[in-house]
């Protein structure tokens, strides 16, 4: 096994709990000498090799005093957590257990169930935690929920932003702005998936 260490990746700042081997390592993902998917540093997370967040300290999300990084929250298809840099009064991460769903590019209309599963779990969760009292979250608890498209990705894993409003600065609030070369929100992603599923294509999704 690689060594722990507090290196960062990427710039959502996740901390990385082993040292990236290159060529096997690239934008948060571990690969093997056939170049299939090894593991992603969201696997270090959740099985509690983040440097700064042991197993010893996890709690429920929702029970997670604000920012929350102690939360941590899964079921069989996803894993829910806060960054290492959060952006907003409430900024979740809903990430897909599937290691192969490397960014939105991926996707094709036969993850439509996947991504509603998603879109609900983040809604359920930042309400839970934009009512806690510690919460900077607007107190109408407006959410928006987006997506880095590539290559302004910075970890290979497919994840999703949750947001309960406002931003913390105006630069941050750039860095996820929908409807730019960088960003697109679920609802546009999802539209565009139902779009190629209407057409009768068996061709990814991806954004133009």
């Amino acid at each position: 096994p690689r060594a722990a260490t507090e290196r960062v990746d990427g710039s959502m700042g996740l901390a990385l709990s082993r040292a990236p081997a290159a060529p096997g390592f690239r934008k948060g993902v571990w690969y093997d000498a056939q170049g299939c998917v090894d593991r992603s540093v969201y696997d270090d997370l959740r099985e509690g090799a983040h440097p700064h967040r042991p197993l010893s300290r996890r709690v429920l999300l929702a029970e997670a005093p604000h920012p929350g990084f102690d939360g941590f929250w899964e079921d069989d298809l996803v894993m829910v957590f806060v960054p290492d840099k959060p952006c907003a009064a409430e900024h979740l991460l809903v990430v897909p257990k599937d290691t192969e769903l490397r960014n939105v590019h991926a996707l094709t209309p036969e993850h439509l169930a996947l991504l509603a599963h998603m879109r609900a779990v983040a809604q359920r969760h930042l309400r839970d935690r934009a009512r806690r009292g510690d919460s900077p979250a607007s107190r109408d608890c407006r959410l928006e929920l987006s997506y880095h498209v590539p290559p302004f990705n910075s970890i290979d894993h497919l994840h999703l932003h949750a947001f309960a409003l406002p931003f913390d600065t105006i630069a941050r609030r750039v860095k996820y702005l929908p409807h730019t070369p960088w960003c697109v929100t679920h609802d546009r992603l999802v539209a565009k998936l139902r779009a190629v599923e209407a057409a009768g294509r068996g061709a990814r999704g991806k954004l133009r």
